[in-house]
C-alpha cells in the first residue's frame, strides 16, 4: 500500500481505441504479465458462462467488480476479459495517469478513466454512468479501492459501485437491465518461495532490530517485525499508546488508529462519535487534507497539511492490516503477501514479485440490479444491500477457487 497522492487532480476521461486497446492487451500478455515485475505464468478464467449469457440478452448492461490484492490486478483482468470476449472501461485512480504521461495516453486509449478517491468526483462518476446505460463497454471498478495483499479475503467494499450502478438503472428505467458480476482474483505461488521470503523477513528484522530467529514459527516472526514496525513508526511521531498490548495485535492495531486519528480530527477541526467506523474517519480526514495540499491558494498551509498527511497515512496502514488473517491459516500464500506488505509499509514503495504466480478469475453469478432496486423500500437500503453482495459474491468466489487450489502456494509455510 503506497502513499496517498495529493498532487493537484486531474480528470483523464476514456478515449477507447480498439487498436490501442488490442496492442496494449497483447504487449501486457505476451511481456508485462509473465516478466520479472508480475511473474504470472497462466491466467485462467472459471464460470464465465453466465456472464456471456447476458452479454447476448438484449439491452444488457455489465458492470465487472473484482477484488484488489495484488498490483497486477488491472492487467489480469484486462487478460481475463479478453478470453471471455468483454471490452471493458476501467476506473483508476488519477494518480496513476500523472506517473507517466506515455502510460497515461495508454491507458486512455484502452479505456481507463481517472477517480479521485478523496473527493467527490462527479465527472468520474458522470462517465462511470454514462459508461455503463452506452452499454457498448463493460465497466471494471476495484470496489476494495486500494490494494491490501489479501488474497483470500476481501475487505469492506465502498459504495461507489452500488451508487454507480443504481443511478444508471434509475437514469434507464425500463430500457435495459443492468447486472454487477462480482469477480474473484486468485493469485498462487507455484513453486516453493520459502527461502527467499524468510530472506526478506530476516533483512527487514534487521533493519527493525528485531532479534529473530529462522528456527521461531513462521507466525511469530511476522508478528515480531510487524509489532517493531508499528512501535518504530508511533513513537517517532508520539502515538504510542500506553501499555500497549503486543500480545493481542488486532486490539493493539485499532487502539492505535483511533488514538492517531482522534488526534489528527482536532487539528483538522473535524468532529467524530466515537463508535464511528475509523476507515470511514480516515477518509473524511483525507479529503479535508486533500483540498488543502491540493489547493494552491493555500500553499501556506501545506507544511502543516503534509504532516496530517502523514498521520492519515499511518492510520490507514495500521488499519489496513488483519490482525488475525496470516495466524488463522498460515499457507505460503498468506506468508508471501503479508510479508511483502510489510516490505512496502516499511520502505514506501512496490517491489517486483518474489516469485512465480499462476492466477484464477471466477466470474460470479450476476446480480440483476433492477430487481434489488425495486425489493428495497429505500434507494439507500438497496445500496447497502447491493453492496453486501457485491462483497459476498466475491469472496464466495475465493473461497470456492481456495478449494481446489493444487499449487504450492496453498500448502502450509
Amino acid at each position: 500500500m503506497l502513499q496517498f497522492s495529493d498532487q493537484p487532480y486531474e480528470y483523464f476521461p476514456p478515449k477507447p481505441n480498439r487498436l490501442i486497446a488490442w496492442l496494449g492487451e497483447w504487449w501486457s500478455r505476451r511481456y508485462l504479465l509473465a516478466g520479472p515485475e508480475h511473474r504470472i505464468q497462466s491466467v485462467t478464467v472459471e464460470n464465465a458462462g453466465p456472464l456471456q449469457n447476458i452479454q447476448r440478452e438484449h439491452g444488457a448492461r455489465v458492470l465487472l467488480l473484482p477484488n484488489h490484492s495484488t498490483h497486477s490486478d488491472p492487467m489480469i483482468m484486462a487478460e481475463a476479459c479478453r478470453q471471455v470476449g468483454v471490452w471493458s472501461i476501467f476506473m483508476a485512480a488519477y494518480d496513476v495517469f500523472l506517473r507517466s504521461r506515455v502510460q497515461g495516453w495508454v491507458m486512455q486509449r484502452m479505456g481507463a478513466f481517472s477517480v479521485n478517491r478523496d473527493g467527490s468526483d462527479r465527472r468520474s462518476m458522470k462517465d462511470a454512468i454514462a459508461t455503463v446505460i452506452d452499454g457498448r463497454y463493460a465497466l471494471t471498478v476495484f470496489p476494495e479501492g486500494n490494494v491490501y495483499f489479501m488474497n483470500d479475503r476481501v475487505t469492506p467494499f465502498l459504495e461507489g459501485p452500488a451508487y454507480i450502478a443504481m443511478k444508471a438503472q434509475q437514469e434507464m428505467k425500463d430500457a435495459g437491465r443492468i447486472f454487477a458480476v462480482p469477480v474473484s482474483i486468485k493469485a498462487t505461488h507455484t513453486t516453493d518461495a520459502r527461502e527467499v521470503l524468510q530472506e526478506t523477513l530476516d533483512h527487514m528484522a534487521e533493519q527493525l532490530g528485531v532479534e529473530a530467529s529462522g528456527e521461531d514459527d513462521i507466525v511469530q516472526q511476522v508478528h515480531a517485525v510487524g509489532v517493531a514496525m508499528i512501535r518504530r513508526n508511533l513513537s517517532q511521531r508520539g502515538f504510542l499508546p500506553p501499555n500497549p498490548d503486543y500480545t493481542d495485535l488486532p486490539k493493539l492495531l485499532q487502539q492505535c488508529a483511533r488514538q492517531i486519528l482522534n488526534q489528527l480530527e482536532a487539528k483538522i477541526g473535524l468532529d467524530s462519535k466515537e463508535d464511528d467506523d475509523l476507515m470511514d474517519r480516515i477518509r473524511t480526514a483525507r479529503r479535508e487534507i486533500h483540498k488543502v495540499r491540493s489547493d494552491p491558494d493555500r500553499e501556506i498551509d501545506h507544511a502543516v497539511a503534509a504532516g496530517w498527511a502523514d498521520e492519515a497515512i499511518i492510520a490507514f496502514r495500521i488499519l489496513s492490516y488483519a490482525g488475525n488473517y496470516l495466524s488463522e491459516n498460515p499457507t505460503l500464500d498468506r506468508v508471501g503477501e503479508t510479508i511483502e506488505k510489510l516490505q512496502e509499509d516499511l520502505y514506501s514503495r512496490a517491489f517486483p514479485a518474489y516469485a512465480d504466480r499462476a492466477v484464477t478469475v471466477r466470474f460470479g453469478d450476476p446480480i440483476c440490479v433492477s430487481e434489488q432496486l425495486a425489493a428495497a423500500t429505500k434507494p439507500r437500503l438497496a445500496m447497502a444491500a447491493l453492496t453486501d453482495q457485491f462483497e459476498a459474491g466475491v469472496q464466495a468466489g475465493l473461497d470456492q477457487i481456495n478449494a481446489h487450489n493444487s499449487h504450492s502456494g496453498g500448502e502450509p509455510f
